[in-house]
């Protein structure tokens, strides 16, 4: 019995040094959430009085597998892709592109609701995004590339574009990366509303 308590405690007092251990060669990281920056501000043409508020339904986001996740995604050389480990997104990343998207294209047309489908709503405009690249590069840039189609209101083709867009870090870090990724959506949205 004593033989026992005593194996039992060892045991114990092993598995304990271990984990201390664990902890002293491993210590924990501090995880940093980012989000989009803001809209930038725009001075979009004011509504005119008579004009009727059109409506544009923005579908979902269609990312590319190694995006769909809630990691800041950084190409480490001309064929590796990393997700960060401590540095992800607030939400996963098809939210905070619908999000960050909506804004920006509300504030570029101020007479169209940006609005998310809804079941049983009356047919309108819609907007179909697949996103390939939305990511860092080591060498110092962002980039966000995919396609974008307008399809009429019985889901017929509009327009369909392709598109690429490479902004430069201000600095090094993570904060200058997002801010960079938001330039890109700046740029993406402008284009939207321009056609």
């Amino acid at each position: 019995m004593m033989i026992k308590k005593q194996l039992r405690t060892g045991l114990l007092l092993l598995v304990a040094c271990s984990l201390g251990a664990c902890l002293k060669s491993n210590p924990p990281v501090q995880s940093q959430r980012f989000s989009l920056p803001e809209v930038s501000a725009v001075l979009p043409k004011p509504p005119s009085a008579n004009a009727a508020k059109q409506t544009l339904v923005l579908n979902r986001i269609q990312l590319a597998d190694y995006l769909d996740t809630d990691r800041i995604v950084v190409q480490l050389d001309d064929v590796t892709l990393h997700p960060a480990r401590d540095h992800l997104w607030v939400d996963n990343l098809s939210q905070e592109l619908r999000r960050g998207l909506r804004a920006r294209l509300s504030s570029r047309l101020p007479d169209t609701a940006i609005i998310d489908p809804l079941a049983g709503a009356p047919a309108a405009t819609s907007l179909q995004l697949t996103i390939d690249q939305f990511h860092g590069q080591i060498d110092g840039y962002a980039v966000l590339s995919g396609q974008w189609q307008l399809l009429s209101a019985d889901h017929k083709p509009l327009q369909s574009h392709s598109f690429k867009f490479t902004t430069p870090l201000a600095e090094s870090g993570y904060p200058a990366l997002v801010r960079a990724l938001g330039n890109n959506l700046d740029l993406l949205s402008a284009q939207i509303a321009g056609q």
